[in-house]
């Protein structure tokens, strides 16, 4: 996959409030401002999905979660400093959806097409939601027998636990027995900010402290074929009521970073997908 002419399809996976569309809308807003690592080859024909999002930034505030029955893809047609050409499809569905999907184990024919035809999968999870949750691998057996069988309180999946089996649903759809090695992985761990590491902390190590399981098979399914990075969309924690005067001053081409593998920070809100596509050449 090298040169002029080769191409890279990437498939996007997330659950609720993972910041998949602030993401999708600063990225374009950073192409079409040329403030990183890919531009467009050519005008993108439709970039409607993100309109309502990059109004509600441009005014300062929080977009509001995609509406539960949409469904649709977003084409970029991109090229990189290497010359590399990429029809980025950048997906616009609700995190209820990937919900559903792991619930009934099954998946809809747009969700095979997509996991099939991806040269790469990028998994966004934001960490803080993450961080206290308790399930049946966690919580001790004995508060289960406690609690009173009125109340339904069920065990139920964590959130690490719905990623795995997320993900080995994907790999299942796949068909790896017929296309040989696992397509590459980039893990993004979204709303870096609210977080308040460190300067220097590296994702990997936060991946393994708050989602052990998930880091786990991560690392025993994909290997070196996997990264993880974190990504702070917007740089700041915005309102959906609250106007940032701050942030609208800045402009948010120039708000939000991504945390690469080693600690360091960058602008440039492309690397995840860079990094996917060097990944997709070997």
């Amino acid at each position: 996959m090298t040169g002029l002419g080769s191409k890279v399809r990437i498939a996007l996976f997330g659950e609720s409030d993972n910041g998949k569309s602030h993401y999708g809308a600063q990225l374009l807003e950073r192409i079409e401002a040329e403030k990183c690592g890919i531009k467009l080859r050519v005008a993108a024909t439709d970039v409607s999905a993100f309109d309502e999002v990059r109004r509600r930034l441009g005014a300062g505030l929080l977009a509001e979660h995609t509406p539960s029955g949409v469904y649709q893809d977003l084409i970029l047609p991109v090229i990189d400093a290497h010359g590399r050409t990429m029809d980025l499809t950048w997906p616009d569905y609700a995190g209820e959806q990937i919900r559903q999907l792991i619930d009934s184990r099954a998946m809809k024919q747009e969700w095979l097409d997509r996991t099939q035809a991806a040269h790469g999968w990028i998994l966004l999870v934001r960490p803080k939601l993450a961080k206290s949750d308790d399930d049946i691998f966690s919580k001790p057996l004995g508060d289960l027998r406690r609690a009173p069988e009125n109340q339904g309180n069920k065990p139920r999946q964590s959130i690490q636990a719905r990623l795995v089996e997320l993900l080995q649903m994907l790999l299942h759809a796949r068909g790896l027995h017929d296309r040989g090695a696992v397509p590459p992985l980039v893990v993004v761990l979204s709303c870096w900010d609210e977080l308040h590491l460190p300067g220097g902390t590296k994702p990997g190590d936060l991946l393994d402290q708050q989602l052990p399981l998930l880091a786990s098979f991560i690392r025993s399914t994909w290997g070196p074929r996997a990264c993880v990075m974190g990504l702070s969309a917007l740089g700041v924690e915005l309102d959906k009521k609250e106007v940032n005067d701050a942030f609208i001053d800045r402009g948010p081409e120039n708000s939000g970073f991504v945390v690469e593998a080693d600690g360091r920070s960058d602008p440039d809100l492309s690397i995840p997908i860079v990094r996917l596509a060097d990944m997709s050449r070997n």
